[in-house]
């Protein structure tokens, strides 16, 4: 799957406990809120998460005060579209885009999307910072960036992200995602739900930067 387990707990489950620390909220239900659709907190401000992340994002906007999301704009059918254009490429993990090309995992083949293609703000990046150049955040900072927020499932639309602890990937259509999955099937469609790692429960993110669903 798209992330080994001892990398999960250096980057999800460190940005899950870096959150709760900042928040002064138990870790437990820090989880609790993302699986339920509440936010970790009330207020929107964006913390940098700093920490072993740090390692695969040469060049990211780690400067104290950069938004997490910026003026820039999107519409979640474009960024859905520009997702489709890449069924079919392979996956390689830990894999850097590059400016125009298609080498990643899960979790940079989003940055590459929503960041490299659509311009628009990533963990750690203002908006049209991220080139494609390093690997960008990992999945366990698009949990908890405030960039996004946590919706119903029901409600999942096309440009949404949809997050477990050790994959991700955008949703095209209510029912089904696009995802760099892994080396035997590359960047493929899949269901939603049953789409992700066994026994992993998966949330739908929307970023604040898209203002239309068409």
């Amino acid at each position: 799957m798209p992330v080994k387990a001892s990398y999960l707990i250096a980057a999800g489950g460190g940005a899950l406990l870096l959150w709760s620390g900042i928040r002064g909220k138990k870790w437990s239900d820090v989880v609790r809120n993302l699986i339920t659709g509440k936010p970790p907190t009330a207020t929107t401000t964006a913390y940098q998460i700093t920490t072993s992340p740090a390692a695969f994002s040469t060049g990211s906007q780690l400067t104290a005060g950069v938004p997490a999301s910026g003026a820039l704009t999107a519409t979640g059918q474009a960024i859905a579209s520009d997702a489709m254009s890449y069924e079919g490429a392979g996956y390689t993990w830990g894999g850097v885009p590059g400016a125009h090309g298609r080498t990643w995992d899960c979790s940079s083949f989003v940055n590459a999307v929503v960041g490299r293609d659509l311009h628009l703000a990533i963990p750690m990046y203002k908006p049209g910072s991220y080139n494609g150049q390093s690997h960008g955040p990992v999945t366990g900072i698009w949990l908890v960036w405030t960039g996004c927020f946590t919706i119903k499932r029901q409600d999942a639309a096309p440009g949404d992200i949809v997050v477990w602890p050790t994959h991700m990937g955008i949703v095209i259509n209510p029912g089904q995602m696009i995802s760099a999955y892994d080396t035997a099937r590359g960047t493929t469609v899949t269901s939603i739900h049953g789409g992700g790692p066994i026994g992993e429960v998966y949330v739908i993110r929307r970023l604040k930067a898209v203002t239309a669903r068409g």
